[in-house]
């Protein structure tokens, strides 16, 4: 599990980099068109996490609401279930998916909407005190933030995969053909933790390969 370990510190290490970059930003890594690509290998494991904004994988970045809206996001899901035609590796390296994680946009905010109704339930009872009373206005206030924060557009998505390779020697690159799925994704700003050490670079359209 030590490369996924590596993952996560990749993944924060390109957060905090971009923070700093964009300082006067309040949302400094969400930006429209943009999308980050973590990778591991260790072994012969690659691990690739995809995150980017709702509005490039999806086409939108609220709640689905409309059943046509539910049907593009379960679309832009399906998609990402679907990496061979997101990446491309050397076919000697004999790389297969073992694992796959979405990311999906909306988790977090579903998880508190539940939470608020149990709060509802409990304060049904008689018993209740008014602190507690007190405790889930102050939740139910919090909830009403993030539910404006997700409204104002900031939402990301995105997954993990973990590939297992036949001849990770032959393994030197890969190739971002997931630009042609979605035109609206500018720049991949790439962190990486190699055998050689860690890598840091960008993507686009016209410069979508990664060599390593």
């Amino acid at each position: 599990m030590k490369a996924v370990t590596l993952l996560l510190a990749a993944a924060a290490f390109g957060a905090h980099a971009n923070h700093d970059e964009h300082e006067s930003h309040s949302h400094g890594a969400h930006e429209h068109g943009h999308g980050h690509l973590n990778l591991v290998v260790d072994g012969d494991q690659l691990m690739i996490e995809l995150q980017a904004p709702a509005a490039d994988l999806v086409g939108f970045e609220h709640a689905a609401k409309s059943d046509e809206e539910k049907a593009q996001y379960a679309k832009a899901v399906a998609r990402l279930q679907q990496p061979d035609a997101l990446f491309r590796f050397d076919p000697a390296a004999g790389c297969k998916l073992t694992q796959q994680e979405m990311q999906a946009a909306k988790e977090e905010h579903d998880h508190d909407h539940d939470h608020d109704h149990d709060h509802d339930h409990d304060h049904d009872h008689d018993h209740d005190h008014d602190h507690d009373h007190d405790h889930d206005k102050a939740a139910s206030d919090k909830h009403e933030d993030h539910h404006d924060h997700d409204e104002a557009g900031h939402a990301d998505m995105g997954a993990m995969y973990t590939y297992t390779c036949a001849t990770p020697a032959k393994l030197t690159g890969l190739e971002a053909t997931l630009f042609s799925v979605y035109p609206s994704l500018e720049k991949l700003s790439v962190q990486g933790i190699l055998p050689t050490g860690q890598t840091a670079g960008e993507l686009t359209p016209s410069a979508n390969k990664l060599s390593w």
